[in-house]
């Protein structure tokens, strides 16, 4: 079963190649491992993400994914 990661904000700009029409990541046999470490492998900055929202839950990117896991990455919101 497929996981989604939707990257939001300045993080769509890491990983443009890799996202479809609805602006996600659709990502299969990486189930059991962090979101933190997908999130790397996917080419986000993982010091950028403030927040993991996983089905509607904030999560840690100790948070292991699982089968079908709907995935939001939260950038960091700056100011100045």
């Amino acid at each position: 079963m497929k996981s989604v990661i939707r990257p939001i904000g300045l993080l769509k700009i890491y990983c443009r190649d890799r996202l479809d029409r609805e602006q996600r990541i659709e990502i299969r046999g990486m189930d059991g491992q962090p979101l933190a470490g997908i999130c790397e492998e996917l080419g986000l900055p993982v010091a950028l993400i403030s927040h993991y929202i996983v089905n509607g839950q904030m999560r840690s990117g100790d948070y292991r994914l699982q089968p079908g896991d709907q995935v939001k990455c939260i950038a960091v919101i700056g100011g100045g």
